[in-house]
């Protein structure tokens, strides 16, 4: 069957297609935002979405995967806090005040029962776990494969989709420049 074959016979318009459905489209047409097979070395497959912050997770996941972010907000050890006192710019603007939230402690950590202890499995396996769900993530590991597989999937393409949004020219950042707009002749 010849890749024209497999293509379907008319895209339905946005508004009426389920996630699903374009999942299944970017799939066929080997969008950067379709899934990536693994092979895994006892030649099983196992479809890895796209990164999770492109929210193209399906709702399971995506629910997983946004309560390991509220667990990283609320539960994860993090540096103090940064204040940054009021700035006065030459230009007259005056920037407020304001407080940085510190950065997460590395390796990620928690308090329990008083006492800091390292997140298991790592933040990224939990990620990736989050991201497939237990059995296929069961799945990879018994295929030989672990989580720093997906995520070389992930940063492959992640640098593909800035690499095309760095060459549209609709892009912010596009490699084509708009040329400027006129001042108006009257005021």
């Amino acid at each position: 069957m010849t890749n024209a074959e497999k293509l379907p016979r008319k895209l339905k318009a946005a508004a009426e297609t389920s996630e699903t459905e374009a999942r299944e489209q970017a799939d066929q047409y080997e969008s950067l935002f379709g899934n990536v097979d693994l092979v895994l070395d006892n030649g099983d497959v196992v479809k890895i979405p796209p990164p999770p912050d492109y929210g193209l997770l399906d709702d399971e996941r995506m629910a997983a995967y946004e309560a390991l972010i509220f667990e990283v907000d609320t539960e994860y050890e993090r540096e103090p806090d940064v204040f940054i006192p009021e700035q006065k710019m030459d230009n007259g603007l005056v920037l407020p005040a304001e407080t940085q939230r510190g950065a997460l402690k590395r390796p990620y950590r928690k308090v329990v029962d008083g006492k800091p202890v390292l997140v298991t499995p790592p933040h990224t396996v939990r990620v990736v776990m989050a991201a497939l769900g237990d059995d296929e993530y069961a799945r990879l590991k018994a295929g030989g494969k672990q989580a720093g597989d997906v995520w070389k999937i992930w940063t492959d393409l992640s640098l593909k989709i800035r690499e095309r949004q760095q060459r549209d020219s609709k892009s912010n950042g596009g490699a084509v420049a708009v040329a400027s707009v006129p001042e108006p002749d009257s005021q």
